[in-house]
């Protein structure tokens, strides 16, 4: 039995190893996934490998202004300072300064809002684009490491410190906690290419990741192996957070001490009254021993689970800020505020824009417009939608649902452009509404208009296979047959997954018959040119 087990194994341990086997965060497979964030800007967005939606939708942001209106009160009059760590998009920001204007206009006149990100790139993706081009004068962008120290610029302090999809990305350990003491996970990284592992060992073998970049295409081909070993307690970051080791099963758990020493951070540099919103997936409950922990990749980039079980305790009775959680809650992203000041103060509110109720008010009435849509009964799935506006008035991500699912397939054009320029307001950077643009201008006949807005999606999302078929669409509405091929050929060039291959390849098919039918129309044209009347009279 032992031989045909090993026989079985046998393919673990295939390939050629890039290094020796090192703590998860050191791994090749890590690093390269951090060096792809170095080269990034705002086309990881674009292109949605990022999942950003979620926190950059509209609703946060404006929760987040909700929640400093509710504790300005115990504020001085001094200008208002705000940081985001790892903004990403931008869009965050962008929509808190949207919200702050329009609510609080006193405030927003003299704020500084400290936009920061890992990745100049980034940063200069966002000047790029324009996304605070409404709000010059009031936004500062840096390069500021979220797992470093923090730079003495920032020693004034902030009246709001925010921190959305960040958490998941800093320093952690995988353990397992139990009777044989604390084991550590370590990974090794292989590859089946000899010539490959060479030139990538031989790179990990030098200091820093921002070389690393050019081995960014070998990522999806690493083969991980795993094995646990013996650490002492002792020699890891913050042990103090780790808790006490089960005494009867060993118990897999995520140390998640870069990210406890990035709030110890937002603590010390929290004006009084200042406030933190920190929100993030992840779980909130300790792992069974028969779970195992994965990191979760988004596009070449990495992140992992963050243990707010971990977070909560540690946090608890901080003596610096209140740590504060809704009473109950539910779902994949979770919220926490701290607040430099007396819990009662803020928990109402917390627990109101965070906790179960208003998450399942939030969701309800979208989850049944959605069931609606698939039994085709728009009107019914129109009031839903409509009540789901309603909710979340500023929430481009619903809008852009809305427009798509709903309006264009009830061939509702003049409802689906106004919403989608309205969402546009909001966040001008989403390709999906600028392709809704497109479609619904090109079915009101406004040829023109419609070309302008395909271009500025081709140039935000060329390589989406949806945006290629509308661009043959519009290309065979113009008659342009050669350029309506050209289009079809590279929409199915990116289609890796085959989504769109059965609508592309009939969209080809629709063109060669419009070009067969014009070459008929021509030949027939041309044969019976010539039309003699002599024997037809008059």
């Amino acid at each position: 039995m032992d031989h045909a087990a090993k026989i079985v194994a046998k393919g673990a341990f295939a390939g050629h190893p890039v290094e020796s086997f090192q703590p998860v965060w050191n791994s090749a497979a890590l690093r390269i996934a951090r060096a792809a964030w170095l080269d990034s800007g705002l086309e990881v967005f674009l292109r949605l490998d990022v999942p950003y939606g979620a926190t950059s939708s509209g609703r946060l942001s404006a929760d987040a202004v909700q929640l400093l209106l509710k504790s300005a009160q115990a504020r001085g009059s001094q200008p208002y300072r705000f940081l985001e760590i790892g903004a990403g998009s931008g869009l965050f920001a962008k929509l808190f300064l949207d919200a702050l204007k329009d609510q609080a206009p006193e405030i927003y006149a003299t704020c500084t809002y400290v936009v920061t990100d890992g990745n100049q790139t980034m940063l200069d993706s966002q000047a790029e684009h324009g996304v605070f081009a409404a709000h010059q004068g009031r936004v500062e962008s840096m390069v500021f490491d979220a797992a470093g120290d923090w730079p003495a610029s920032f020693a004034g302090g902030f009246d709001g410190v925010f921190a959305s999809y960040i958490l998941d990305s800093l320093p952690a350990e995988i353990l397992l906690l139990g009777p044989r003491g604390t084991r550590q996970m370590q990974m090794r990284c292989m590859l089946d290419d000899a010539e490959q592992a060479k030139a990538l060992q031989a790179d990990l073998a030098l200091p820093g990741i921002a070389h690393l970049g050019r081995h960014i295409p070998l990522r999806k081909r690493l083969n991980i192996q795993t094995r646990h070993v013996d650490i002492d307690l002792a020699s890891l970051p913050m042990p103090e957070a780790i808790g006490p080791v089960p005494e009867d099963d060993d118990t897999p758990m995520m140390h998640c001490h870069g990210a406890l020493s990035c709030i110890e951070n937002i603590i010390a540099h929290l004006r009084p009254s200042g406030l933190a919103l920190l929100a993030d997936y992840g779980t909130t409950e300790p792992r069974d021993p028969s779970d195992t922990i994965e990191f979760q990749s988004f596009g070449a980039s990495a992140a992992h689970a963050v243990n707010f079980h971990q977070l909560d305790g540690h946090f608890a009775s901080h003596p610096k800020a209140a740590w504060l959680k809704p009473t109950a809650e539910e779902g994949y992203l979770y919220s926490r505020v701290l607040y430099n000041g007396p819990a009662d103060d803020l928990f109402d509110e917390v627990d109101l824009l965070f906790g179960e109720v208003r998450q399942r008010a939030l969701r309800l009435p979208i989850e049944a417009a959605r069931e609606m849509l698939r039994a085709n009964a728009f009107q019914a799935a129109r009031r839903l939608y409509t009540k789901a506006m309603q909710l979340q008035p500023r929430n481009w991500a619903l809008a852009e649902e809305i427009a798509t699912h709903l309006l264009m397939p009830a061939e509702n054009y003049d409802d689906a452009l106004a919403l989608a320029d309205f969402a546009l307001t909001l966040n001008p950077l989403a390709p999906a509404l600028h392709r809704i643009r497109a479609d619904a201008l090109l079915q009101l006949g406004r040829m023109a208009e419609s070309q302008a807005a395909l271009a500025t999606c081709l140039k935000f999302q060329g390589d989406a296979p949806e945006t290629r078929l509308l661009q043959a669409r519009l290309a065979e509405k113009s008659g342009d047959h050669k350029a309506a091929l050209l289009a079809v050929a590279q929409g199915l060039a990116v289609d890796r997954e085959g989504d769109r291959r059965d609508e592309l390849i009939a969209m080809q098919d629709q063109i060669l018959l419009a070009i067969s039918r014009a070459a008929r129309a021509d030949l027939l044209a041309e044969v019976n040119q010539l039309r003699a009347l002599d024997q037809l009279g008059d």
